[in-house]
């Protein structure tokens, strides 16, 4: 610490404009304050003034009578801590406090900056902590808070939160992110990743990506940080969707485009599997557009309601619509899943090779053709139907 202790005899005491060695070699009067200043005063003259040095200098200067090179009333690692130790306890310490080197961040008599910091803001922080000033400069989006400095989340002294946060997390965030917050707690399905583990930190970066809402990567990439495996939520089992993607590359469109968040909420939502809007679980339903508000999202609801269409859909025997055969029922509409993978499948148009009925996965035999496809599912007798020319009345 013996050179380290040099160092903060010099922050404490060295004007700007005078050497270590000159200062210590100064003859200094017996009284302090005022008469200090006759020699020191420009390290008392910027915006904000250390009240201890306004009122005295002997407060932390030991100044001898016969002058000579001043001391310390206490060791530099105690000396401001005789005063400022009410706001340092905490279980996770800063580096600088930790080893009493407060004046690494604060300048002992004045500053231009708020609390004497010797820089404002988040150069502060970033004169030691250079690989976040990197970053910082080199990605497309910035956390907002990061617009009035570090302190707002991180406290500079100690805390008792790792990282040295002012709370714990999702608190954290949830204190700026008032909506989603209120969403983590009420909503009747939670996502376990926001409350679990590194929590919000699992799916964002909290200073920088270059991604938008700070995602750490990709959305597909996010999800499957955990979901790339069987999962056990709220008494069933999820897919392993990293294996489920890998083996089928007839990809639904938000797969696609890297957005899970397309059909789902990743805070907490009112759907079963955290899904944005209605979509039916089950394979019968009766037959309301509302049911279906998640896929009309994408989709015209015209293709289950229109009876006779030439352009709304493939899936047709002519123009007869065979989306509306299949789904407008009451009560036994099916369902999208009847045949429709949600995430991805081997098959044109996200067709099932399989869908489950109860005990029973139920096989769908489809195969393509030029202008249409046939079907044998286990729910039916084998069915065509071809665009071009209507094949004899399909059986409803």
């Amino acid at each position: 610490m013996g050179s380290y202790s040099v160092t903060l005899v010099a922050a404490f005491v060295v004007p700007p404009t005078l050497s270590l060695a000159a200062f210590a070699s100064a003859s200094h009067p017996a009284t302090a304050g005022k008469d200090c200043l006759a020699c020191h005063a420009p390290i008392l003259q910027r915006k904000a003034l250390h009240q201890a040095a306004k009122d005295t200098c002997d407060a932390c200067h030991v100044v001898p009578a016969a002058g000579g090179a001043t001391s310390f009333t206490e060791v530099p690692e105690k000396l401001c801590l005789a005063c400022h130790d009410q706001k340092l306890a905490g279980k996770f310490v800063h580096g600088p406090v930790a080893v009493g080197a407060c004046v690494a961040c604060h300048d002992p008599h004045s500053s231009d900056n708020a609390h004497l910091l010797r820089q404002a803001g988040q150069a502060m922080c970033t004169a030691c902590h250079a690989e976040m000033e990197s970053r910082l400069a080199n990605t497309s989006f910035q956390h907002k808070a990061l617009e009035t400095g570090c302190t707002g989340c991180h406290d500079p002294h100690a805390s008792a939160q790792r990282f040295q946060l002012k709370a714990p997390l999702p608190e954290m965030c949830t204190s700026c992110h008032a909506r989603i917050g209120e969403m983590v707690d009420r909503a009747p399905v939670g996502h376990a990743a926001v409350k679990e583990s590194k929590s919000c930190l699992n799916c964002h970066d909290a200073h920088a990506a270059a991604r938008p809402r700070l995602l750490a990567a990709d959305g597909v990439s996010t999800c499957l940080g955990c979901h790339d495996k069987r999962i056990e939520a709220a008494g069933s089992a999820l897919a392993d969707m990293g294996k489920l993607l890998a083996e089928n590359l007839n990809h639904h469109g938000p797969i696609r485009e890297k957005d899970c968040s397309g059909c789902h909420q990743p805070h907490g939502s009112a759907h079963f599997r955290l899904l944005n809007a209605d979509y039916p679980k089950e394979f019968y339903a009766p037959f309301r557009e509302e049911n279906f508000a998640l896929c009309f999202g994408c989709h015209d609801p015209a293709l289950t309601r229109d009876e006779r269409t030439t352009n709304l859909t493939d899936f047709r025997n002519g123009d007869r619509n065979l989306h509306f055969v299949h789904v407008n029922k009451t009560p036994k509409g099916r369902t999208c899943r009847s045949c429709h993978e949600t995430h991805a499948s081997s098959l044109p148009n996200h067709i099932r090779k399989s869908v489950p009925f109860g005990r029973w996965e139920l096989p769908v035999n489809f195969t393509k053709t030029a202008n249409g496809g046939t079907c044998a599912p286990g729910c039916h007798a084998p069915q065509s139907y071809d665009r071009a020319t209507s094949i004899q009345a399909q059986r409803e």
